[in-house]
């Protein structure tokens, strides 16, 4: 349980005992820390009925709430009024309680959606650039979070193995064989050409796409056919038929449109085409619903800054097909460009072609290039240095994170003694300003989650980690004074356990030694 829920709860019990009107309290964690570790605008919702100023009540209620934080675990918090707010500062002892918890880290929420989560979903008409990277980073690290926090997830890569940019590299396969022009529409990479030996070109590019991404620490629940679930079982028909017989659409000028306004977008949606074909809307409506049908409540999908336009429609579709059923999520990404000394590069030396996410992986690593794809927010332009990312230095992000893990695991691994919390010790000013920082990391992780935000998880270990550097420059672990030994080193194993979670949302490695 978050530190904010067991304050509130005392909190709530404060207010029915006492007799007050208002039953539920909301506690935030301040924006300036030195106000309090968190605070509680109850003052303000009070100040209509009690006819007083909110500064009063604060200073009022401050010191009656004081006294329901005299139990074994709370004791010693510090409950002030200030500006209306009533803060709560918590004292070293809880912070030894909390971060000593068995189940500390661990299920933050009870219950809640069933979550589908949809990402990549690249066309298997060539390999995954790194665009695809940044998309297959964030999914990925999205859905570790969610499910660190308690949230049933489950990962889908839907595969457009049908349409028209499927047939456009059929045929410039076919023209490869026979050594004729690529048509001007169609596609002309150097692996089109490593595509011709095989039978199946289409199944290829999704083993290599899979591979990739296998290396990548990416692995998806389902990898959706949109050609074997929707085409061939004539899904998408079904779901035009249904919407047809619903009265939720028209002809007009022999295009069949779908009244989407009905349903909040801004205009009116073809699902049939003049010529007969059905549109890629008509097969993300059959396949949206499937979802629902598949026992999903939230529908989360990461789409590229392009599809901006493309929301409100398939809202639409879904309001039109499952109701109120399910509720769907899409988070918008910018696209990536890459830097190599200070020069954007935009092809590979090797091919010839675009940069692909493989390259990115062979040159830097997963685990750099997971960082850094995942460290900005995903509405955010991201400029990825290549050569920053090679570094063995501080000032590459994430070689300054797994440095300050293997260190910490360096020092353990040489101490002859156990890490072990000793109350009486007193404290330096870095190592509780360490421990309270420590103590908010399942604040962060739940707020990463709430807001679908990874980024949050990288800039909260950079600094965690920047944290146990001024700790180690200011107070040395094996002292003569055995306890105080003991004491910080088992400040630093907490830093450890929380820089390996940390990783591990991200998907990446804690290294024990570097």
């Amino acid at each position: 349980m978050l530190i904010r829920d067991l304050i509130r709860k005392k909190c709530e019990k404060f207010l029915k005992d006492n007799g007050y009107t208002l039953a539920v309290c909301n506690i935030e964690v301040p924006k300036d820390r030195s106000l309090g570790d968190y605070s509680t605008n109850l003052a303000f919702l009070l100040a209509k009925d009690l006819k007083k100023a909110p500064q009063q009540i604060a200073e009022d209620l401050a010191k009656e709430i004081k006294l329901y934080f005299r139990d074994k675990v709370f004791k010693g918090t510090q409950v002030t009024a200030l500006r209306g707010f009533i803060n709560f500062i918590l004292p070293k002892e809880f912070c030894i309680y909390y971060l000593s918890k068995e189940d500390f880290s661990k299920n933050l929420i009870a219950g809640g959606d069933k979550i589908l989560l949809e990402f990549v979903s690249a066309n298997p008409t060539g390999p995954l650039h790194i665009g695809h990277g940044r998309w297959a980073a964030l999914g990925d690290s999205l859905r570790r979070i969610l499910q660190w926090v308690g949230y049933e997830v489950s990962t889908e890569f839907y595969i457009n193995d049908a349409g028209v940019q499927i047939e456009k590299l059929k045929e410039s396969i076919e023209a490869r064989k026979q050594g004729i022009p690529v048509p001007e529409d169609g596609y002309n990479g150097s692996y089109v050409k490593e595509l011709v030996t095989f039978a199946d070109p289409i199944q290829e590019l999704i083993r290599r796409q899979q591979e990739t991404l296998r290396q990548f620490r990416v692995k998806f629940d389902n990898w959706y056919s949109e050609k074997q679930n929707l085409q061939d079982t004539q899904e998408v028909a079904k779901t035009i038929e249904w919407l047809t017989d619903k009265g939720f659409t028209y002809k007009l000028e022999g295009a069949l449109f779908f009244r989407t306004t009905s349903f909040g977008d801004d205009k009116d949606r073809v699902l049939i085409k003049e010529n007969g074909e059905t549109t890629y809307f008509a097969a993300d409506i059959a396949y949206h619903n499937l979802k629902v049908q598949r026992g999903f409540n939230r529908l989360i999908n990461i789409w590229g800054a392009d599809h901006h336009g493309y929301i409100k429609r398939v809202k639409a579709g879904l309001k039109a097909m499952c109701g109120d059923q399910a509720e769907l999520e899409v988070l918008l990404g910018q696209l990536v460009t890459l830097y190599q000394n200070g020069v954007e590069v935009r092809m590979s030396k090797r091919t010839g072609d675009m940069i692909t996410l493989q390259e990115v992986i062979e040159k830097i690593g997963a685990d750099a290039a997971r960082f850094f794809l995942v460290m900005k927010s995903a509405d955010i332009h991201l400029d990825f240095d290549l050569e920053l990312a090679k570094k063995k230095s501080n000032d590459n992000p994430v070689f300054y994170v797994q440095y300050a893990h293997a260190r910490i695991s360096s020092i353990i691994r040489k101490s002859n003694m156990l890490p072990v919390y000793h109350r009486a010790v007193e404290l330096k000013e870095i190592e509780f300003k360490l421990l309270k920082f420590l103590m908010s990391f399942e604040e962060e992780v739940f707020t990463a989650a709430q807001y679908r935000e990874p980024y949050r998880i990288a800039h909260y270990l950079i600094e965690l980690s920047g944290l146990f550097h001024s700790f180690y420059h200011e107070c040395k672990v094996n002292v003569e004074d055995r306890k105080l030994s003991e004491n910080r080193l088992a400040i630093i194993n907490s830093v450890k356990n929380i820089l390996g979670i940390g990783l591990g949302l991200m998907g990446i490695d804690a290294p024990e030694r570097m």
